[in-house]
Parts: C-alpha cells; structure tokens; sequence
C-alpha cells in the first residue's frame, strides 16, 4: 500500500475546507489580475473604480477567511493540522490585503505614471497567484504532492 492511500484511508472524508481554501485562491488570482490591469490604466477615474474592485474582492477574502475559521471551530477532526489550516487561510488572506494594500497606496499617491518596474512586479504576482491556486487545487487531491511542492518551490 502507498502512502498516499494510507493517507487517504486516514484523512477525514468531510472536506469542508478544500473548497473555501479554493474560493480563496480564486480570489487571489482574479485580485492579482485587477492589480496588474489597473496598473496599465492611465485614466484616474477607470483606475479609482479598478482599485475599488479590487478593494471588494479583499472583503470577499475576508469573509472566506471567517468562515475558514469558523468551520475550524465547529470541526472536531479536521482533514489535516488545525494549526496548519489556520496558517494557510491567514497566509492567503495576507497576500490579498497586500496586494489590497499595493492598490491603496496606488490611491493615495495618484502617480501620473506607473514605473515599468512595477508592472513587472505586478506581472509577477499574477504568475505566483495561479501558482499558489494550482498548490491550493493540488491539496484536495493529495494523490501527488511532488506537484503542490513543485508550485511552493516556484512561489518562493
């Protein structure tokens, strides 16, 4: 037998938080995209209305974090560490505020002109999000973990 059956055998079937981490890193991904095109919009108006798009996709993080959290809470067998499930929801959670926090300070500092070193940055975070969805997506199926740790390599 391998491992990841005795895993499998092992690992609780209630898999509650597979899909809220997966509506997380959805939402990172889409947030990371609005970042990146609101950098290449020069209109102050059409950049306000991207930053606030992106300042409400942080909320819906949020809230997916709270119920992380809360169904924690409710779980007496959890499908693997109740440290670990909090870390990864506070760690998807805190890329989201900072690429909330990119976009505010975009706001407050009304640049006339974004830096192309900026974009690029922006560029790649949009990259590192889809990888940390594909890690995310790769938990549910833990049937190759060579995969979700070939994506954290690539993310760090």
């Amino acid at each position: 037998m391998n491992l990841s059956k005795i895993y499998s055998f092992l690992v609780p079937k209630d898999r509650k938080f597979f899909p809220l981490f997966e509506e997380a890193s959805e939402n990172i991904v889409r947030a990371s995209i609005h970042l990146n095109k609101m950098l290449l919009i020069n209109d102050p108006e059409q950049r306000e209305i991207a930053i606030s798009e992106i300042k409400e996709m942080e909320r819906i993080g949020d809230n997916i974090t709270h119920s992380i959290f809360d169904e924690l809470n409710k779980t007496f067998i959890t499908p693997f560490d109740r440290e670990d499930i909090h870390q990864l929801a506070s760690s998807l959670d805190d890329v989201l505020d900072y690429i909330n926090s990119a976009a505010q300070r975009i706001r407050l500092y009304k640049p006339k002109q974004i830096d192309p070193g900026f974009i690029e940055i922006a560029e790649l975070i949009v990259k590192d999000s889809k990888e940390i969805k594909k890690a995310i997506f790769d938990l549910n199926n833990i049937k190759n973990p060579a995969s979700i740790m070939s994506a954290c390599n690539r993310i760090n």
